[in-house]
């Protein structure tokens, strides 16, 4: 007989800062929250003036966005929120809001025109 033991789920908050100035790099916005003595596991700077950063806890990401929700950064107020996931996952062709995890139940085929239709539409 074979046990396998539980793994307690890894409890992680991620957050949204945006309004970066271009020349931020995931360098000084971890030295950002150095400073301000804000922990964080990992950060993901994205071109376009935002990043997302992994917080161990609740407890660290509320810290953090109520230090740092604002806070100027090399002439930028920085806004801190909690990351909202998109929750959009990519359409089978055809759309009817099918995602990859349940597939259409019918067959999608092209038309001539270029476009999708289920069968049987």
């Amino acid at each position: 007989m074979t046990t396998t033991a539980k793994i307690p789920p890894i409890s992680m908050s991620k957050l949204y800062v945006g309004n970066l100035p271009n020349e931020t790099s995931e360098t000084s916005l971890r030295q950002l929250f150095l400073e301000q003595n804000l922990s964080c596991t990992s950060i993901l700077v994205k071109r376009g003036g935002y990043a997302f950063v992994d917080c161990p806890d609740q407890s660290s990401a509320d810290r953090a966005i109520d230090k740092l929700n604002g806070f100027n950064f090399n002439g930028s107020a920085l806004v801190v929120e909690p990351s909202v996931a998109s929750g959009k996952k990519k359409l089978y062709p055809g759309g009817g809001g099918y995602t990859h995890d349940h597939p259409p139940t019918l067959p999608v085929t092209a038309t001539a025109s270029g476009g999708w239709m289920r069968a049987g539409a």
